[in-house]
């Protein structure tokens, strides 16, 4: 599907003069949704070029990323392997039972062992235990993303070339894509989903592993201590965001970055008549597991309001 860009009508920024547009990534693909889709691309067609056919990669029990990759492998002929932080009680849960359909196989492990993801010796013993597997990194982000993730920067300049390009956070690698993309006039500014004092250094590992320099980025923190935490106060903004926009923000990146925008553009951290293209980065079936903790902060009206947008 072709990437579309949505001008977007928001109270706040209407008022100020701030120009808001939204890259609908969540859209480009069925399976892969959003950025992912841009991450695993790139992964799949080295391991084809390879002739890998079994993929192996780590998440946790409501991992967008591991819902991508069984999916969008399977579609593409693949073999799968999802090691999964947390107990097997867990593989009944919707993005596990969809990962399964699609013929992952799911291996649960505890968090001491989940810790060694990035450890050498580990991946080596790995690789010997699967020899023909390209083991990919957790939320896909390898250096074949950052490249990829490159293009969807090209692409959204293709359409008009805004003054800043904001993306939601985790490991660093969509974002780094972004901005080896972004043209010498245009701000990047990426907003962390969690608290991680290293995520600049490999934000910038990345982007010099792509031989560029002297990017003007910037890094903002969207106020969470963790992924699957949220509290009214964004939730009830997804809702009004819902309401106003017609666009559902995802519970984990989204919605903590757009909140956060909301807030700066009010307090006037950006000038009258500048634009910004938000990168919807989709993970919309993330609020699957977040189910319980909507209907505690907001009642079951919130959650069909939500759930109505899913489907």
């Amino acid at each position: 599907m072709k990437l579309t860009i949505e001008k977007v009508s928001y109270p706040v920024a209407d008022l100020l003069g701030v120009n808001l547009y939204m890259a609908r990534v969540d859209k480009i693909h069925p399976l892969a949704s959003g950025n992912k889709y841009y991450k695993l691309k790139a992964n799949f067609e080295y391991a084809k070029e390879q002739g890998i056919t079994h993929l192996i990669s780590f998440g946790g029990a409501f991992s967008n990323h591991i819902h991508a990759l069984a999916l969008y492998a399977h579609q593409q002929g693949f073999e799968t392997l999802g090691i999964i932080r947390g107990e097997s009680e867990y593989s009944n849960n919707p993005t596990l039972l969809d990962a399964q359909r699609a013929g992952m196989v799911l291996k649960f492990v505890n968090r001491k062992e989940y810790k060694r993801r990035h450890d050498k010796s580990y991946l080596a013993q790995l690789q010997e235990s699967y020899p023909n597997s390209l083991i990919i990194p957790e939320g896909g982000s390898s250096q074949l993303a950052v490249s990829s993730c490159s293009q969807l920067m090209h692409e959204i300049n293709k359409t008009e070339e805004f003054d800043y390009i904001v993306a939601a956070c985790g490991t660093g690698a969509t974002f780094a894509g972004l901005a080896c993309g972004l043209k010498p006039n245009q701000i990047g500014i990426a907003y962390s989903a969690l608290l991680d004092d290293s995520l600049n250094e490999r934000i910038r590992t990345f982007i010099s592993n792509e031989g560029k320099s002297n990017i003007n980025y910037r890094i903002e923190s969207a106020g969470f201590k963790g992924f699957a935490k949220l509290n009214k106060e964004v939730l009830d903004f997804v809702v009004d965001w819902l309401d106003k926009t017609n666009i559902l923000l995802d519970p984990i990146y989204t919605s903590k970055m757009t909140f956060k925008l909301m807030q700066q553009i009010k307090t006037g951290e950006f000038t009258e008549g500048s634009s910004i293209c938000i990168v919807h980065s989709g993970g919309l079936q993330g609020w699957r597991g977040m189910k319980r903790q909507v209907i505690k902060l907001g009642g079951n009206k919130t959650w069909a309001i939500i759930n109505s947008s899913l489907n």
